[in-house]
């Protein structure tokens, strides 16, 4: 079995059908080489609503128009991870449509209420979960199943993935988590993909950075930390629409499609192949895309924690400082409201979620895997 996955996807902006007539020749390249696999799969980030109010409590809201369901297939998309800490931008209506229109078009999800899905293909059994962590600062899913959102919780997962291996399943594990624009993974998410490849074999497929992270093997186990985006543009907020609250970086314009190989329930395979969001036409494969993976690669073997994590720091730092110098105080004082009150709030909260539920449980994998 071939299976691709891909980073985020956000159709908005020049990457919407409603405002570009020639997106679909701008991906021409892309959907051709996606048309081999079996199954592609990708993390939909922006839910398919027209017209609704985003919610309060977030610095930015982002959503897709329906019609955009089209290019979804033209990729060759089959399944779409719900679990990410924007799905929910837009309430419980625009969630519950957008799952209705993923599954009217063929499309299957994972990654809230509970739900995994577990695929038979050529005597293949493959198992795709999701789980969004508490350092996304996720927006709260309201179901009509009352489940929401999946998140990281550490000890769930491992007790997933156990599950999986007992009923003879190869795991495909979707993870939303780390720091934004930075290319290092934290030492937490390093030591939890570890964790499991210790015990068992899977894939481990992150998303949430924007940005290219490294990728290792291990046992027989692939681990992507993160594979950038796939369909994503600058971010604009309703209150100014003539500067973008977040440009791309030539960084955020580069990324991954992991192209995994999967025989008799074992990895046999895993290839990366670079992507490039071009000006007029999207570039696809390393002839075309020149990107450093080694250097990237590089990074994770830093075997000393706490001076992976000093430089790390460095990096997160200097990249807050950078936003800094765009913005002068009267920028920060016109949007200073109660919402602003709210995204503090929230963000302590999940600072306290995800220590309890994730960090500070990392370590029990050998009572559940």
């Amino acid at each position: 079995m071939k299976i691709a996955l891909v980073g985020d996807i956000a159709m908005f902006g020049r990457y919407c059908i409603k405002n570009n007539s020639k997106l679909f020749d701008e991906f021409e390249s892309v959907k051709n080489f996606l048309s081999q696999f079996d199954i592609v799969i990708g993390n939909l980030e922006a839910p398919f609503c027209v017209n609704q109010k985003g919610i309060l409590g977030k610095s930015a809201t982002v959503s897709s128009h329906p019609e955009n369901i089209a290019l979804l297939k033209y990729l060759n998309i089959t399944h779409l991870n719900l679990a990410n800490n924007h799905i929910g931008d837009f309430g419980m209506s625009a969630y519950e449509s957008t799952k209705k229109i993923l599954e009217s078009n063929g499309l299957d999800w994972f990654g809230t209420e509970n739900k995994q899905v577990r695929l038979k293909i050529n005597n293949e059994k493959i198992s795709l979960l999701g789980f969004c962590s508490h350092n996304t600062n996720p927006s709260k899913v309201n179901s009509a199943s009352k489940k929401g959102l999946n998140y990281l919780k550490a000890t769930d997962v491992f007790q997933r993935i156990k599950e999986n291996v007992k009923d003879g399943y190869f795991s495909i594990l979707s993870v939303h988590s780390g720091q934004e624009h930075v290319d290092m993974p934290s030492v937490d998410d390093i030591k939890f993909a570890r964790a499991i490849a210790s015990k068992h074999n899977y894939v481990f497929y992150g998303h949430h950075p924007h940005v290219i992270q490294g990728h290792e093997k291990i046992n027989g186990s692939a681990i992507y930390y993160s594979l950038g985006n796939f369909i994503f543009d600058d971010v604009y907020t309703p209150r100014d629409k003539s500067k973008p609250l977040v440009a791309l970086s030539e960084d955020n314009k580069t990324g991954l499609i992991a192209e995994l190989e999967i025989k008799d329930g074992n990895l046999i395979s895993s290839r990366s192949n670079p992507i490039y969001l071009g000006e007029k036409q999207i570039l696809v494969g390393k002839d075309l895309v020149q990107v450093d993976l080694n250097r990237i690669n590089s990074i994770l073997d830093d075997s000393d924690s706490d001076h992976y994590e000093l430089i790390r720091m460095k990096k997160i730092s200097n990249y807050i400082e950078g936003r800094h110098k765009l913005r002068d105080l009267n920028w920060y004082l016109s949007r200073l409201n109660l919402n602003s009150i709210g995204i503090l709030y929230k963000a302590k909260i999940n600072s306290s979620r995800y220590k309890k539920e994730f960090s500070t449980k990392i370590d029990l994998y050998d009572q559940y895997l």
